[in-house]
């Protein structure tokens, strides 16, 4: 592709990790750039809007930025995980502490952050836990037939997993897919099932009908 449009209008945006060894890397009409760690002030930025502009106290802002450094990813999933904590009270334009912040109250990891906010979710996590012994993606169908929920409880967790934007949703009924936001989500929630329930939940999921893993891409 990146050959077929040397001469196109065209705009190809290719993210990988840094090892990844690009064949077209040196062509002219190819650029690289290196994406460096987000400093203090975007990461603030970042938070800010992950807060739906809201102003965060000073020592919580503080210690997400100092936790995260500077990786996008870990920086917006903890501020959802301490917006979501109960900790802050929300005003006008700003959250508040009504207390002196408790010194293990901000997870100091990415995954630590990942099963704060899975757990909260309650139910949820059930759910998440068997999509991830399915895949990063997995189909509505093929779930629904491995869960023993009726179809509006299996609809209404799953739209908690959306709005919490550990996953997305694709597709139209019947051919709709799940994916979780980032592999680390799918780690998280699978390394929560012990040794037993994850050979369990795969015997399972080989024995459900073909008809419904067709609607499943690995």
């Amino acid at each position: 592709m990146v050959d077929r449009i040397r001469k196109l209008p065209v705009l190809l945006i290719i993210t990988s990790r840094p090892t990844f060894e690009a064949s077209w890397a040196g062509q002219a009409h190819a650029t690289t750039v290196h994406l460096a760690r987000l400093n203090a002030n975007n990461g603030a930025a970042l938070v800010a809007r992950v807060a739906d502009g809201k102003r965060l106290p000073d020592e919580v802002l503080e210690q997400i930025l100092t936790r995260t450094d500077g990786v996008p990813l870990f920086m917006e999933e903890l501020t959802k995980t301490v917006l979501e904590s109960g900790l802050l009270r929300k005003l006008d334009d700003k959250y508040v502490l009504d207390g002196p912040l408790p010194p293990k109250a901000i997870p100091t990891t990415l995954h630590g952050s990942l099963l704060a906010r899975l757990d909260r979710l309650a139910g949820a996590r059930k759910i998440a836990q068997v999509g991830a012994a399915i895949g990063r993606e997995f189909s509505y169908e093929l779930l629904r037939a491995l869960v023993p929920l009726s179809e509006q409880a299996l609809d209404a967790t799953l739209s908690q997993l959306v709005v919490a934007e550990l996953m997305f949703r694709s597709g139209s009924t019947p051919l709709v897919t799940y994916t979780f936001k980032h592999a680390l989500v799918q780690d998280v929630a699978y390394d929560t099932l012990l040794r037993k329930q994850r050979q369990e939940l795969h015997a399972e999921i080989a024995s459900v009908p073909m008809r419904f893993k067709n609607f499943f891409r690995e």
